[in-house]
């Protein structure tokens, strides 16, 4: 028997925490601010780690390094990063930090291996301010990095078969006192190349709040013109007594509207659309003009036979056969797994002018939608390739 090779690498999840509300409460133009320091800062604690970014989603980052060890480092440097923009009167930079290590295939998509599932796990039970790890990569830095691990217990981690002990990093300088400050501690565990690197990330953040008002603009604000806003009332027409919707999001909307990816949440409203038997919340979200999709709809039932039911309805009307989607097969209908993260059914066709995949995460019993105007193999290879990025990125 053949065995693919494969290689030991340290995978890095790290995702923006409370930005949505940051984006409700400061307004666009700040967060897109917030979000672009952001980014340049961990791109260049990236750098200095010998770091490869695979995949950049909004305010996620998916990092792989040649060891752990440069992982664990890199992520450390982000943490310190927003600490001190805070404390130098920058914007609140929230960040959670997952880590694990493993062998993966390396593959032209990207690395493919249960470790990259592990890690974006690992990254969802971080809090804001906190790197957490798995007890792999414990057992390979323990003796190599000057840190200390706190134990946050076993946890059962989403998708995972079994239960997997985290560890909270906290650097500690070498030859300190474990109980040294928290701030002098990371000051003396970064090393200079990486402190260097948040010295420039902090100045970063006060150049680009300064320059706010030259206008970012979040890719939420920038959906095709005439589409709806997503403040705009629906059910209620003039001089109907009608009692007005509730607002947008309701609990079962809010909870749906959490779990999308977060570039995509903040284009998110209630979609005014009928909904067919068993859909508890549905949520229309506008994309950006520079996305390989128009619009994706993301709808949460109250069982995975009703999930079904919609699926073999809208199969059996549009007459696709079975087979599995692929940048050349745009008609077809099977099955989709990534690694044990995510796993469902999935429908790609192309009618009345338009490109269409529809995708199922069965654990969660959600359905997800999404259309792109226009029906040649490019538009199909377009959407397909923007639908094997935006698939693993459910919450």
């Amino acid at each position: 028997m053949t065995v693919a090779s494969s290689r030991t690498n340290g995978f890095l999840f790290a995702d923006l925490r409370d930005y949505t509300r940051y984006v409700e409460s400061h307004g666009d133009r700040a967060a897109a601010t917030l979000l672009e320091a952001y980014r340049s800062l961990v791109r260049a604690a990236v750098a200095e780690q010998g770091g490869a970014e695979i995949k950049t989603e909004g305010d996620s980052f998916y990092v792989v390094f040649p060891s752990a060890s440069s992982a664990v480092q890199c992520g450390l440097a982000i943490l310190t990063f927003a600490a001190e923009s805070r404390a130098a009167g920058g914007a609140p930079i929230q960040v959670g930090i997952g880590i694990h290590a493993g062998e993966t295939v390396e593959t032209p998509e990207g690395y493919v291996g249960s470790a990259v599932n592990v890690a974006a796990r690992v990254c969802s039970e971080a809090r804001a301010g906190e790197l957490l790890v798995t007890d792999t990569v414990r057992a390979l830095t323990r003796t190599f990095l000057p840190v200390q691990f706190v134990d946050r217990r076993s946890r059962r981690l989403k998708g995972i078969a079994e239960q997997m002990v985290l560890y909270r990093v906290e650097p500690v300088a070498e030859g300190a006192a474990i109980g040294a400050g928290r701030r002098d501690a990371r000051r003396l565990a970064l090393g200079g190349g990486v402190a260097r690197t948040v010295r420039v990330g902090a100045l970063l953040v006060g150049l680009l709040l300064a320059g706010a008002a030259a206008g970012y603009v979040l890719l939420a604000a920038q959906r095709p013109e005439g589409s709806p806003s997503p403040s705009a009332p629906t059910g209620a027409t003039p001089g109907q007594s009608a009692t007005a919707p509730a607002a947008f999001p309701n609990a079962e909307e809010a909870d749906l509207t959490a779990r999308v990816p977060t570039d995509i949440r903040d284009s998110c409203r209630r979609s005014d659309e009928p909904r067919p038997s068993g859909v508890l919340a549905s949520v229309r979200c506008d994309l950006a003009l520079t996305a390989e999709a128009d619009t994706v709809w993301y709808e949460s039932f109250g069982s995975l036979q009703q999930l079904s039911n919609v699926l073999s309805d809208l199969i059996l009307d549009q007459g696709v056969p079975r087979g599995d989607c692929s940048p050349d097969v745009s008609r077809a209908q099977g099955n989709w797994q990534v690694g044990s993260t995510h796993s469902g059914r999935l429908v790609c066709y192309q009618a009345d002018g338009s490109t269409w995949a529809l995708w199922s995460y069965d654990a969660e019993r959600i359905l997800a939608r999404a259309v792109r105007g226009g029906d040649t193999p490019e538009d199909w290879q377009g959407l397909y390739e923007w639908w094997t990025q935006v698939r693993l990125f459910l919450r």
